[in-house]
């Protein structure tokens, strides 16, 4: 994957769910390593209460993405930070933004003061992959739907309703065909991520069929209405039923107080050092090869404190821990998978490290 660029937001917000990584285990009191993206789950950890979090990204442009979001909690009132954002539309944004230069870093307010426009589009819209959606939404759901009907598929707080409404009215031959070919590799890899992501995924000439397979089961299973995901997807913003974990009104003073426990670096997993009790590993192994897998597994265990836990996803590849002193929570990982309100990803895994478990097996 070193021909993929990193050097512009992908992720103007994070496409996994926190709530996953909070069922995954006890993170009071822990030292967190947690693949920042757009730092949305980062900053939701906190709610967890770790001791501290060390928040690593190869992509200089979502760590600026981070530094901005950081510096509207230190800055600002929790309506402002809406409206710094996006969340909340307002002529005031890059006013808003202007006011953080003496809180933020350097780097990232001149990165952004270059880029005015962002304020005028909203910071929550802004990433590669946000405009994937966009183009799903504007161009895409008027060749199998209306726009005012799929938005319907928000409206119901009764599952059962959902999952009615969507075989009846949306899951026809049409919207299979349509969607197998939107979400399929080649116009992902194009439109939404990068071909690059794709070299090492077997049979992804099915990939759109088995996104396909794992959102029939979402939408049908998990509820809608106040999904942060489905809700972008189906109305390209976050209404207020339905905001990111991090931007939850009951949760801003929270993360305010504990800002200082987030430490960002740039890098893989080679930039983390000392012990770890928690790993946020987003999808990071979706994109190596089976030897770098391998090499990333060595590392981790070389950084984990015994009882660790390790979580991460698999999307369209399958890589699967094989070390001897990292056992599959099976169990827990079925269960959040179902769970997952970012219907996605093949699955959600969860392993906890022991020498012990080297010497038991």
């Amino acid at each position: 994957m070193a021909e993929a660029k990193f050097d512009f937001i992908r992720y103007a917000n994070c496409w996994e769910d926190p709530e996953n990584l909070l069922r995954s285990a006890d993170l009071k009191g822990k030292r967190v390593a947690s693949v920042l993206s757009a730092g949305d789950n980062t900053l939701a950890l906190l709610t967890a209460d770790p001791a501290q979090i060390t928040a690593f990204d190869v992509n200089p442009a979502q760590i600026n993405l981070f530094h901005l979001k950081r510096a509207g909690f230190i800055a600002l009132g929790y309506d402002d930070l809406l409206r710094l954002l996006g969340v909340t539309e307002s002529k005031k944004a890059y006013a808003l933004f202007l006011t953080l230069e003496n809180v933020m870093d350097k780097t990232a307010f001149a990165y952004f003061k270059e880029h005015k426009e962002y304020f005028d589009i909203g910071i929550i819209n802004i990433g590669k992959f946000e405009h994937y959606f966009q183009i799903f939404l504007n161009k895409i759901v008027p060749l199998f739907s209306t726009k005012k009907r799929f938005k319907t598929l928000c409206a119901f707080e009764d599952i059962e309703k959902q999952a009615e409404f969507y075989n009846k009215v949306i899951n026809n031959r049409r919207f299979n065909a349509i969607f197998n070919a939107f979400f399929g590799f080649r116009t992902m890899g194009k439109l939404g991520r990068d071909k690059h992501f794709y070299d090492y995924v077997d049979g992804k000439e099915d990939s759109g069929k088995n996104i396909k397979k794992i959102a029939d089961y979402g939408l049908t299973h998990v509820p809608t209405y106040d999904n942060p995901y489905f809700n972008y997807i189906a109305l390209n913003r976050f209404p207020e039923r339905a905001l990111p974990m991090y931007l939850q009104r009951e949760n801003y003073g929270l993360i305010k107080s504990r800002l200082d426990r987030i430490e960002v670096r740039r890098g893989d997993t080679s930039c983390l050092d000392g012990k770890y009790g928690f790993f946020n590993l987003s999808d990071i192994f979706e994109y190596m090869s089976a030897e770098d897998f391998e090499k990333n597994v060595q590392r981790l265990c070389g950084l984990s404190e015994n009882g660790a836990r390790l979580a991460y996803y698999n999307m369209q590849n399958t890589r699967y821990f094989s070390d001897s002193r990292l056992m599959l929570q099976s169990e827990l990982s079925e269960t959040i998978t179902k769970q997952n309100r970012a219907f996605f990803y093949r699955d959600y895994l969860v392993y906890e490290f022991g020498e012990q478990n080297e010497q038991d097996s």
